[in-house]
């Protein structure tokens, strides 16, 4: 699903009652989201063969379901830790990440007792414990960042300051069958990447160096955490990919006929 926001002079706010580029268009000065312009981008495999026989698939098993439902039963199903109930897995990634903003925000806030034992402390803990042990600064938790040159917003899920004093963000992923390693692909470069330079843009003063880009893989299955520390290289790539899709995004979806042959 497609998600807008209102740039707000910097202070992004998602637009819940706007879902399309169409209802977008209507209303002066909001901006997709990083993974709407990513999704520009089609995988081969994922996008042309998986997606389309696992929703066929799952369409004649639950006749009575909704696209909506089924599109988000294509993504596999997670056993709730204490009901067993069989939920979507976007549903199991939304608790983990709430539950790791928790702890983070207790640690910004100064308030270093831990949130009371929660059902879902065996996959957000690992992280918890990491930037703690590492001597992590926490700075933010699901930080809303955005750039009104390339006109796209993103959420940050933690932003951090290491040791040696720089600062970096990190993304978490519940993915299932890691198999000991962290389970990334190309389009969590492609958003780390972009949220990373916006952030660059937005700090005052700027910073002189773009934040590095951590990828948390969290296991489902395990709970294990893997990381995957972006290079400076990737990064930069990231980046460019990332402006691309926007480019391209704003050119075919946000631009009415009008604006177009007004351009030229």
């Amino acid at each position: 699903m497609s998600h807008f926001y209102k740039y707000n002079a910097g202070n992004p706010k998602f637009l819940e009652e706007i879902r399309t580029p169409a209802q977008a268009k209507k209303n002066k000065g909001v901006m997709p989201s990083v993974t709407t312009v990513l999704s520009v981008i089609k995988d081969p495999f994922l996008n042309d063969i998986y997606q389309p026989k696992e929703i066929t698939r799952l369409a004649r098993e639950h006749p009575n379901l909704g696209w909506g439902s089924i599109k988000d039963l294509t993504y596999g199903l997670r056993k709730h830790p204490t009901s067993a109930k069989m939920i979507p897995s976007s549903e199991f990634g939304t608790a983990v990440h709430k539950r790791i903003e928790d702890h983070v925000l207790a640690d910004v806030n100064s308030k270093r007792t831990d949130p009371e034992l929660n059902t879902w402390d065996d996959w957000a803990m690992p992280f918890v414990q990491w930037y703690r042990k590492e001597g992590v600064e926490p700075i933010a938790a699901e930080y809303m960042i955005g750039n009104p040159r390339i006109k796209i917003v993103g959420s940050v899920d933690f932003i951090g300051r290491d040791r040696g004093g720089e600062v970096f963000l990190a993304d978490y992923k519940c993915r299932s069958n890691c198999k000991g390693k962290a389970k990334v692909y190309d389009k969590d470069l492609y958003q780390l990447a972009i949220e990373a330079w916006m952030l660059k843009e937005a700090t005052n003063p700027a910073l002189d160096y773009i934040p590095g880009c951590i990828s948390v893989c969290i296991d489902s299955d395990t709970c294990q955490h893997f990381h995957k520390v972006w290079s400076p290289e990737e990064i930069l790539h990231g980046i460019e990919v990332a402006k691309l899709c926007s480019k391209i995004y704003w050119k075919t979806r946000m631009l009415n006929k009008n604006d177009i042959h007004k351009k030229k």
